[in-house]
């Protein structure tokens, strides 16, 4: 197989591309070619091609430090799959991928075995009634590290204080990604027609714009709030925010079910209603808590669903909890047994709602990951140390395709990382494959010491989703705010979506949860390598000999087969 074969997938914020090749003769990379064909940056030129910058060069290069760059026909990409970061919301491009042959700084193309040109179009799913939006904080980045230093910030602590002054605009709408653009245009939908009312049900309320947009409402924001994550010194985790919407004459129900220094009844929900007049007509949930740190240090996730029939139901939710105030009767659990009844319209959506009885919705879940065909792609934060997840990783010791990452998998009796493949020996590197972030901590080669001081800059990946088959004849996406655990289920207020049959979903959350991935797969390989004593891969190979190792590698073989199908055909 000399052409080579690309297939690319997209959401708002990132464009995922994978090709495939054989052995190509004196191939020393690849160059990725981009073309603008529409964009709201007036920066841009259209109908251009452009070549896709690498920021690795060749053993010549390597004196120059961190901060090099040229375009990837110069450096080309020694790799089978590349993540543009540039693509926003209404992009649309087209792409291809070509070899580069010959010998550093005289390569030239090969166009005869250069791919078809791939288009895509970052719109969302469903002509916009069923969007999906990410934020792009990624901490652990040579990006947080030069913006540290030039704004002379040293700790997570002080980056968190610096984010959450409402006039630190580019950090805030830079990190808060096509999420914050998503929820501030809720508010303005809200606060520029007085027919529409919000019900939201939250676990915490800290970040200043957010709370003074449920203030401007006033009594139309309608807040059944929980007090967050409790301490002896802080019992009420958002005493201030709780003070303002009291104050600014908003209906809150105050939801006060977490104690200091006791586990789970967490009042842990996300989601807000839209009420048109007497009408439900819209759902906001996900994994994002309404603090700085949710929307603009951790990776998180959020879904925007235009549905009258799911908002009837989550308005019911909200309801209920209202109804519970402070307790966590019989009658919510009842309630919560089984799913609601979801919609078909924008897609198959099935809602769960917790605390639930004998443990229905894990049931539900292990059930999609014990259906999967061809992979599982995941993120999490603190999952427990049982359920779905660990089943995802007995999928994994079995053949399936299983790409992850946790930030953190507490369990046993001392709180420490408890994983291994179930089905496999003790000593496998869970780590290979799922893992948690981690960043560069010292500079070498081209690449620069990242940001990682510390302070509250504790959770790097607090999204709780899972893509099963996306590109299968049962795509499946699960997201919302439940962390797949025990205490999820029986002790939390929470919900989750499962989203069903909807490739273009699948796709979107496919490529962002890929390019998650791969930022903290390289990381975590440095750690690992360099813990170990040895030197972690430094430059570009300047002979073709660099494509055994990946043609050779099942991994890559695997890669291929669930991104892009059998050979010969498209995924």
């Amino acid at each position: 197989m000399d052409q080579v074969q690309l297939n690319v997938y997209c959401n708002t914020d990132d464009a995922f591309l994978i090709w495939r090749a054989g052995e190509l003769e004196n191939c020393i990379g690849f160059a990725i070619e981009r073309v603008w064909l529409e964009s709201d940056d007036g920066n841009r030129p259209l109908n251009q091609a452009e070549f896709l910058w690498n920021r690795v060069g060749f053993a010549t290069d390597v004196g120059g430090g961190p901060d090099q760059r040229q375009p990837s026909d110069v450096w080309p990409f020694q790799r089978y799959s590349w993540t543009d970061h540039e693509v926003g919301f209404n992009d649309r491009a087209r792409y291809r991928v070509v070899p580069m042959v010959g010998k550093p700084g005289a390569l030239e193309p090969r166009e005869e075995w250069a791919s078809a040109w791939v288009e895509v179009h970052a719109v969302q799913p469903a002509g916009g009634r069923l969007s999906c939006f990410f934020n792009r904080p990624m901490a652990a980045s040579r990006w947080m590290a030069k913006v540290a230093a030039e704004m002379e910030i040293e700790t997570g602590t002080e980056l968190v204080e610096r984010i959450s002054d409402v006039s630190s605009e580019f950090l805030r709408d830079f990190c808060g990604g096509s999420l914050i653009v998503a929820l501030r245009q809720l508010f303005d939908n809200a606060g520029g027609n007085p027919d529409i009312s919000l019900y939201a049900a939250l676990f915490e309320l800290e970040d200043e714009e957010v709370t003074q947009r449920f203030c401007d409402l006033g009594p139309r924001a309608n807040i059944v709030l929980a007090n967050g994550s409790t301490k002896v010194t802080e019992p009420d985790a958002n005493a201030e925010g709780r003070a303002k919407v009291h104050a600014a004459g908003c209906v809150v129900i105050d939801r006060m079910t977490a104690a200091p220094r006791k586990v789970g009844a967490l009042g842990h929900n996300k989601f807000i209603v839209v009420v048109d007049g007497d009408r439900p007509v819209a759902v906001w949930t996900g994994s994002t808590n309404l603090t700085p740190t949710g929307l603009f240090t951790q990776i998180n996730n959020a879904v925007l669903i235009e549905s009258a029939e799911l908002a009837t139901q989550y308005l019911a939710q909200w309801h209920r909890l209202a109804e519970a105030g402070s307790e966590a009767p019989s009658t919510l659990k009842a309630s919560n047994a089984a799913p609601d009844a979801g919609t078909a319209v924008p897609a198959n959506i099935e809602p769960w709602f917790t605390p639930t009885v004998k443990n229905a919705d894990l049931k539900r879940l292990q059930a999609l990951v014990e259906g999967a065909q061809d992979g599982i792609l995941f993120l999490s934060f603190m999952p427990g140390p049982n359920g779905p997840v660990l089943d995802i990783l007995e999928e994994r010791a079995q053949g399936q395709f299983v790409r992850g990452v946790l930030n953190r998998f507490v369990g046993g009796a001392d709180g420490a990382l408890m994983a291994e493949l179930v089905g496999g020996g003790k000593s496998d590197p869970m780590n290979l494959d799922v893992f948690t972030p981690s960043g560069i901590k010292h500079q070498f080669s081209f690449w620069a010491e990242e940001f990682m001081r510390g302070g509250k800059i504790s959770v790097l990946v607090h999204s709780k989703v899972m893509c099963i088959d996306p590109f299968g004849a049962h795509p499946v996406v699960v997201t919302g705010s439940h962390n797949f655990s025990e205490m999820a289920s029986e002790s939390n207020d929470e919900n989750f979506l499962v989203i069903e049959g909807d490739r273009s979903v699948a796709e979107s959350y496919a490529a962002h949860i890929i390019s998650v991935y791969d930022h903290y797969r390289w990381r975590q390989y440095v750690a690992s390598t360099t813990a170990a004593g040895k030197q972690p891969w430094q430059k570009l190979d300047d002979k073709a000999s660099w494509q055994k190792s990946r043609l050779n590698s099942a991994k890559q073989q695997a890669e291929w087969t669930f991104w892009m199908g059998s050979p010969g055909r498209p995924g």
